[in-house]
């Protein structure tokens, strides 16, 4: 165990590695971003088709949670962080090389796939190398460089689009593939989450996990919250739309999301450190269903502007302590599909928030955002009843 001494020291080597490699491979993340573009004024898919290609990307990423976290507990951190990165370089050449909707869905759904598996690994590693009380650090450093690499992605995307999208397609492999070679030289061989040289692994699986009341409770936690936070790429633009403003005042107010979370999280880090997990979870999901219950009554950029601001201080605060929770849950040798269940949901969550969203905003804005401010409302309340049982296990 690594205790951590002050906002950046105590990490060591690897754990410097990951964040760069989480970096790297965030940095070039740009085709799926701009895939609906691609298939509709590229390729000439109609925009159902299109829809049912994006499907298939979420699908992946449902399904490679779960498949993640079972590699993890069999083969390791780093195998399956540094496999998933270069897969998913070699599945973006072959979709890059598609023109037939056929191989055009199955590639897509392996890039949906392969792009999401290391983050079930990336989670069991950090709760295999640092304490408890060090996770809520370590977990926002690396969402830290998952969005700053985004946002530069989002850049490095505006840019490259105007050449032509094929370049979106070589650069995002190409920093896939060099971040799966950073993580597999950087990092060192630790074997399974768990594991005990010399002794098989011990039994256990997903069967054993959803006999867990405590680790259900909490997934249908993460999922109410995952529902809501979803809202902001999916039906926050249409109900902007609804009020006049353009989707370029849209790009900036999740600018806005971005320079939050970018500015806050690192400054935050002192803060939640010394404060309970789960009264800092619940605060995260409280201004996450403030800032967008507000949202019903914003009408101008401005107004959107500060609710955008409320909810992402939630999400700094959500982020900060969701994943530390969840590893004095887990069994070691099973930490990989805890987490990988942990990622189910949240795959999960996002596709069913444009489900419910539009479905919702089809009856008025006011029925959307108030329906957010209660499903975090239910969570909170959720939580409160989980924590007590929570701390029990966790002193054990």
């Amino acid at each position: 165990m690594v205790r951590l001494k002050s906002l950046t020291g105590g990490f060591d080597r690897s754990f410097w590695s990951v964040c760069a490699g989480l970096f790297t491979n965030q940095i070039g993340a740009m085709v799926l971003t701009y895939l609906g573009y691609y298939l509709t004024q590229e390729q000439g898919l109609s925009v159902t088709a299109a829809g049912t290609v994006l499907t298939a990307a979420g699908i992946g990423g449902v399904v490679c949670q779960w498949v993640g976290g079972i590699l993890v507990d069999r083969l390791g951190y780093r195998s399956v962080m540094a496999g998933s990165m270069s897969l998913t370089g070699f599945a973006l050449l072959f979709l890059a090389s598609s023109d037939q909707i056929g191989p055009i869905v199955v590639c897509t759904f392996l890039v949906g796939a392969t792009a999401e598996m290391y983050r079930p690994a990336v989670a069991a590693l950090v709760a295999h190398q640092f304490s408890p009380q060090d996770l809520p650090r370590a977990y926002s450093f690396v969402y830290w460089a998952v969005n700053v690499g985004y946002g530069c992605s989002m850049i490095l995307g505006g840019v490259l689009v105007r050449h032509g999208y094929t370049s979106l397609f070589y650069v995002n492999s190409a920093t896939c593939v060099a971040a799966g070679l950073l993580v597999w030289r950087s990092l060192p061989a630790l074997g399974r989450s768990g594991a005990v040289p010399g002794e098989a692994p011990p039994k256990g699986g997903f069967l054993g996990i959803l006999r867990d009341r405590l680790m259900l409770g909490y997934l249908m936690v993460t999922l109410c919250y995952g529902v809501v936070f979803r809202q902001a790429g999916t039906t926050l633009p249409l109900a902007m739309s609804l009020d006049g403003l353009s989707p370029s005042l849209f790009g900036f107010i999740m600018g806005v999301n971005a320079v939050v979370v970018v500015v806050f999280q690192p400054l935050s880090v002192p803060v939640v450190s010394r404060m309970d997990p789960h009264r800092v979870l619940m605060l995260g999901m409280v201004l996450l269903g403030t800032g967008f219950g507000l949202t019903s009554l914003a009408s101008s950029a401005l107004e959107y502007c500060a609710t955008v601001i409320v909810w992402s201080l939630g999400e700094i605060a959500f982020s900060a302590v969701n994943q530390a929770i969840v590893a004095p849950l887990a069994p070691a040798h099973l930490r990989g599909r805890y987490y990988g269940l942990y990622g189910m949901v949240w795959a999960t969550a996002m596709l069913a928030a444009p489900l419910l969203g539009t479905r919702l905003l089809e009856h008025g804005a006011a029925l959307l955002w108030g329906v957010c401010a209660g499903l975090c409302a239910i969570a909170v309340c959720a939580q409160l009843l989980l924590s007590p049982h929570m701390r029990r296990r966790e002193a054990v």
